[in-house]
């Protein structure tokens, strides 16, 4: 009785696959206790079906969530990784390649693209943030520090400069420089 329960269970996951279903899948997997390897025949179909239409980042989460070989959720994340840098989404990249387990100098290189986006459109708060988050270079973090002390500079709001200047170790010069401008 058991095991038809769980060839029904089966054969509804499948179906709900075949729709792209696939929350309702996983609720019928949760449901029933269905072991992964009873499902990969369907889950597999899926993957590929995903693939050919272009939704790298389904198909790379149907590997990871049902254990597919490592190989296929890699070359779709990796695809979906591409896609976002070409996109010019380095954040979401970055993100994205971590949490597939990507390559880390896949990681690395949109972190700094996402760096240098930033950057250059004067999101030097963001930028610091990326820095930081993907232990990126001293030098860029610091770019990015000199950068926001000196819009805040320009804009007066000198205790805040300090503040940058004191928590990223900027040079004793800009310290004093700000704790002048908070004193006059």
């Amino acid at each position: 009785m058991a095991d038809s329960n769980l060839a029904e269970a089966a054969r509804l996951f499948a179906a709900k696959m075949n729709l792209g279903a696939y929350q309702e899948a996983a609720k019928i997997k949760s449901d029933f206790g269905l072991p992964n390897d009873m499902l990969l025949g369907a889950v597999r179909l899926a993957y590929d079906l995903n693939m050919k239409k272009g939704e790298y980042s389904l198909a790379a989460d149907l590997a990871k969530k049902y254990d597919l070989p490592e190989a296929l959720r890699l070359d779709a994340a990796e695809r979906s990784f591409f896609r976002k840098i070409d996109s010019e989404f380095y954040r979401a990249a970055a993100d994205y390649a971590r949490e597939m387990g990507l390559p880390q100098d896949l990681v690395r290189q949109a972190a700094v693209q996402a760096f240098n986006k930033s950057m250059s459109f004067g999101l030097v708060k963001n930028a610091s943030e990326i820095a930081k988050e993907f232990e990126l270079p001293e030098e860029m973090r610091l770019q990015a520090a000199i950068k926001s002390y000196d819009q805040h500079m320009k804009a007066g709001l000198y205790r805040k400069a300090l503040k940058i200047a004191e928590e990223h170790k900027l040079p004793r010069e800009l310290i004093e420089a700000a704790e002048k401008k908070i004193k006059s």
